[in-house]
């Protein structure tokens, strides 16, 4: 009794309330990335990865695209997901997704349109295609991340020299020496010219101011 209470209560679920459905459509086709729809075709998700934007040192959010196919496809994991959401049978499971299917394609054959929430629509034209616009996601979900490079002086990371990759350390390796000759020219200078006037003192203060040919060729003289 309270088994038989309990199908024909998930039966009403179902029957009744197609938003009921939608939702749990929903639910799986976005985290499965596919969901069959027996009898209609199949949607599914691609999504665009998130893009760098350098100039305003931003990253775009990554976007849903949601495609559908006039196919069949396998509806084994959509039937699992519902009996172990909803309490329901596979039996049950099976009875009220093909209920909501088959209502669905009726409903895109009489109307112009027919909106699934947080999906999109369908319309069928003259040659009895079924045509799909997904509905937009909010704005909320695409705003873009704001994020600036940061570098740490100590720590070892690639940089682009010319076309060549490297790394600072090998750069600075590189320039060390070169930079230091440079900038220290002018104490070598300083250094020489202190051995210099050092060498000219020494020598007039020992030789009064005489070489020894000098003192050789007075003696010559003398």
């Amino acid at each position: 009794m309270a088994t038989s209470l309990h199908r024909t209560l998930v039966r009403h679920i179902f029957a009744q309330h197609q938003t009921a459905m939608q939702k749990q459509i929903a639910s799986y086709l976005f985290q499965h990335k596919t969901c069959p729809l027996p009898g209609v075709g199949t949607l599914s998700v691609t999504n665009s990865g998130a893009e760098s934007d350098f100039t305003n040192k931003a990253f775009t959010a990554p976007k849903s695209a949601l495609h559908f196919e006039q196919k069949e496809t396998d509806a084994t994991g959509l039937l699992n997901y519902l009996s172990a959401t909803t309490g329901a049978d596979k039996y049950e499971a099976t009875e009220a997704l093909s209920h909501f299917c088959d209502n669905l394609k009726q409903q895109i054959a009489n109307q112009a349109g027919v909106s699934l929430n947080s999906i999109g629509s369908f319309s069928v034209d003259a040659s009895g295609t079924i045509n799909f616009i997904q509905e937009e996601l909010p704005t909320a979900f695409e705003q873009p991340v704001f994020a600036e490079r940061v570098v740490h002086p100590d720590a070892e990371h690639q940089i682009l020299v010319g076309d060549k990759e490297t790394t600072n350390t090998v750069m600075t390796e590189l320039l060390a020496p070169k930079s230091a000759t440079k900038d220290r020219w002018w104490i070598w200078a300083i250094l020489l010219g202190i051995i210099g006037i050092a060498a000219i003192f020494i020598y007039f203060t020992l030789f009064n101011g005489t070489t020894a040919f000098g003192n050789a060729i007075n003696y010559i003289h003398s």
